[in-house]
């Protein structure tokens, strides 16, 4: 299941926009925050707060009906910690779930 889909499944009350980087609005976003240009990662930003890599996925679970807002616990977790599972998972998502067109 992709990221976007696993968002749409757990965002019940859709609440949360999501746009491809390369989109009319993802370019749109970029021309606010330039730097997230370089940024190769979730990116979720909220009342003017960005956030990245495994910091994203805690700020946006925090908006999902559960069981998915379970994995807001993981705040708890040392954010190096976290974000080496992050990379450890991105790395392999296509591997293990495939990759969608």
């Amino acid at each position: 299941m992709s990221s976007i889909a696993f968002v749409t499944k757990g965002d019940k009350q859709n609440r949360i926009l999501q746009y491809p980087i390369e989109s009319e609005e993802g370019l749109e976003v970029i021309k606010q925050y330039p730097y997230l240009k370089e940024v190769d990662s979730i990116i979720y930003i909220a009342q003017d707060v960005v956030y990245i890599k495994s910091n994203a996925v805690i700020e946006i679970s925090k908006n999902l009906s559960f069981p998915y807002k379970l994995i807001s616990i993981g705040r708890f977790v040392p954010l190096t910690w976290r974000n080496r599972v992050y990379d450890w998972v991105a790395k392999n998502r296509y591997a293990w779930f495939g990759k969608i067109d």
